[in-house]
């Protein structure tokens, strides 16, 4: 399988925006489904570092492990939605670089 283009990309961080929302709305009336959108979120960020060879956010492994240990908490959202931001970014360096 080939590495993915900048259409495949955005279309994960399309899915993260949406999983956000659900996750934002989770957190306000404190809905035990944040749980399983945790973990989705965690899925995708996985997805998305293995297929970007070689990019990983800073403190990755540090951050990554406190958020699979605080599902539940705001603040683990908030340092995923970081993560998120962070790949954006080096995967769009990435690609133009690649160019």
């Amino acid at each position: 399988m080939s590495k993915p283009n900048s259409v495949e990309y955005q279309r994960y961080f399309a899915e993260w925006i949406q999983l956000k929302g659900h996750l934002v709305l989770s957190f306000k009336v404190k809905n035990d489904a944040r749980n399983e959108l945790m973990e989705q979120g965690i899925n995708l960020l996985t997805v998305i570092i293995d297929n970007a060879t070689g990019i990983t956010p800073i403190n990755f492994s540090d951050r990554i492990t406190f958020i699979k240990q605080n599902k539940n908490n705001y603040t683990a959202f908030r340092q995923l939605d970081e993560l998120f931001k962070e790949m954006k970014k080096k995967i769009a360096v990435m690609l133009i670089l690649k160019k």
